[in-house]
């Protein structure tokens, strides 16, 4: 596992509660969508990813609609909403490394809407995309160049470039610990945590079973998602013990 060190904890959970999501949650939202593959492949992997943009979903759907099959199945609000865009039977290109079909047909994606890694400004300019601005001491920029007000889990030694990012919700990790559930019931997949998740992880590419991140097949230069959260470990740590 990469080193990711010191962290700041944002909030606790008792994830030993958590049960398989049911198909009349009240937190389940059906979404009209289009961008996916509708065939039927058997599931061996589940990978997490966060959307990098602000609140709700229309962000990712509107930059979506310029690809014909780049999409996850599911989009969880900070809120814990899960917004369904087409079932987990099928799939949506979503790995992004050459040669990674197999894996996109194999695997259930999904996404935590969030804004990924943030810089904190500290009054000088600073380059985000193409934009020069110059910074307030104390905020945090997501990579857009636009100031944002959200929890933030710290990692000292640094995550893939950053320092700072925005922190998963408990509500939404809740939604993710259920799906997870729900889904090692539907297709078998195993829970058991993976210690090398939080890096390119030859077991990942190679296919192996379980539960993966977006930064398990990309390059550091590549993708950030997901950054590793306490509070997202601890879940994911505490639910392999409850199958």
């Amino acid at each position: 596992m990469a080193e990711i060190g010191e962290v700041t904890v944002h909030g606790s959970n008792d994830w030993s509660k958590l049960q398989p999501l049911k198909i009349n949650d009240p937190k389940l939202k059906s979404v009209s969508w289009t961008r996916y593959v509708k065939k039927i492949y058997p599931k061996k992997q589940i990978v997490l990813h966060h959307t990098v943009s602000g609140g709700g979903i229309t962000g990712d759907l509107k930059h979506w609609e310029k690809y014909k099959t780049v999409s996850t199945s599911t989009i969880i609000d900070r809120d814990g909403t899960i917004n369904q865009l087409f079932s987990s039977r099928y799939y949506g290109t979503h790995i992004g490394v050459k040669g990674s079909s197999f894996l996109d047909r194999h695997s259930i994606a999904v996404e935590l809407d969030n804004w990924g890694g943030l810089v904190l400004g500290d009054g000088s300019e600073m380059k985000f995309g193409d934009k020069i601005k110059k910074t307030v001491p104390g905020k945090y920029y997501a990579c857009y160049g636009n100031i944002v007000d959200c929890p933030v889990t710290e990692y000292k030694d640094g995550f893939r470039g950053y320092n700072f990012y925005e922190s998963y919700t408990n509500k939404q990790i809740e939604s993710v610990g259920e799906l997870l559930l729900l889904w090692n019931k539907t297709y078998d997949i195993s829970l058991d945590y993976h210690d090398d998740m939080w890096d390119v992880s030859e077991k990942a590419l190679k296919g192996d079973e379980g539960v993966w991140s977006h930064v398990s097949f990309r390059k550091p230069s590549d993708k950030k998602d997901c950054h590793p959260q306490p509070e997202l470990i601890a879940m994911l740590k505490t639910i392999a013990g409850l199958v």
